[in-house]
């Protein structure tokens, strides 16, 4: 089974928040200690600069801290799910971060084989949920602005209205898959939801290599070969 080398999407958030955060360290720093060291040679006006950019740095700190910690969990995330896809047989191949034109941005996971085509997004999510076919609740029966269901079955579309353009040839509906991948085990399933499949981690080699053969050796290596453009595989 190969896996994608591109650098996940969700990493660069990640790194591009760090640096926010250290920006505002050295800003909150510079103003401590020009405080600090110019107190009793300024006068006080000229010290409320410091004390600004003290206020600035903290603000700048909690912003990009506080993103950094959301990014870091979908990471996290992917993280578990890429090492579960190591298990799958030779057959399949799992890209990871694809980006394909009007997407609007990635999915974490695509995995084509004879089985299909799985379009698979994580979530690491620590509020208990209810799925819905649409969307996802609160326990309080509150709309989630989260909303994974919706998010999934865009990317699946989108990526079968792509590779219909590049085949040029309509794709079977049953072909593309979209799944959720939650990671903590926090949803309360009060319906059959039958659009998209919710699947754990630890299940999803039991589940993708054990669907039914709809894809010939052929039409798996063709759409792979499409997909490697999006993606590094090995």
């Amino acid at each position: 089974m190969n896996i994608s080398k591109q650098r996940s999407h969700v990493k660069s958030r990640v790194s591009h928040y760090t640096k926010i955060t250290l920006l505002g360290v050295m800003i909150l720093l510079t103003g401590i200690f020009g405080f600090i060291l110019l107190i009793g040679v300024l006068e006080l006006p000229q010290l409320s600069l410091f004390a600004l950019l003290v206020m600035v740095g903290l603000i700048i700190v909690k912003y990009g801290w506080s993103k950094r910690r959301i990014w870091s969990k979908g990471a996290k995330g992917e993280k578990i799910v890429a090492k579960k896809l190591k298990k799958l047989p030779k057959k399949y191949t799992a890209i990871r971060d694809v980006k394909i034109p009007n997407l609007g941005g990635d999915i974490d996971h695509v995995v084509v084989g004879p089985t299909g085509i799985y379009v698979i997004e994580t979530k690491n999510y620590k509020p208990t949920y209810i799925p819905d076919e649409d969307c996802w609740y609160h326990t309080s029966g509150r709309k989630s602005p989260q909303n994974p269901a919706k998010q999934v079955k865009l990317q699946a579309s989108k990526l079968n209205d792509f590779l219909v353009r590049k085949l040029g040839k309509k794709i079977k509906k049953v072909t593309i898959n979209p799944v959720i991948s939650p990671i903590n085990h926090n949803l309360i399933l009060k319906k059959d939801i039958k659009s998209y499949e919710i699947v754990f981690p630890e299940d999803l080699v039991s589940y993708l290599s054990h669907q039914r053969k709809i894809l010939s050796s052929k039409e798996v290596k063709e759409i792979i070969n499409i997909l490697a453009k999006y993606g590094s595989i090995n």
